[in-house]
């Protein structure tokens, strides 16, 4: 496994490239260019629920391909949206989120 600045700027790259595919097949509209700060559940973006859930999955399915961690995040949805934080507000606050559960496998339940 990467060290910890290196994890966050994988688990970046990979969340980043998954939303560049849930767009590029219309379920959303999130600005990428912006990086962390890109907005996903968060003012100004938008992502209908079969893009948010094919978000999730996809991510789950690269970072278990890319770093052989398993995650559940659709399994967390309703706790992830619900939360007093909510994690898939930016690029950013899902790529903290996914990167905690990684490294503590309590978080998400699923490593």
């Amino acid at each position: 496994m990467p060290e910890r600045a290196d994890l966050r700027e994988t688990v970046q790259e990979i969340v980043l490239a998954c939303i560049e595919e849930v767009t590029a097949q219309g379920w959303g509209r999130i600005q990428i260019e912006q990086g962390e700060a890109a907005n996903i559940l968060a003012g100004g973006g938008f992502i209908d629920s079969l893009g948010l859930t094919s978000l999730l999955v996809t991510i789950e399915q690269d970072i278990e391909a890319e770093l052989g961690i398993t995650l559940n995040l659709t399994r967390k949805i309703t706790e992830i949206t619900l939360s007093s934080t909510n994690p898939l507000a930016t690029v950013g606050t899902l790529t903290d989120y996914i990167t905690n559960c990684i490294n503590n496998a309590t978080v998400c339940g699923g490593i």
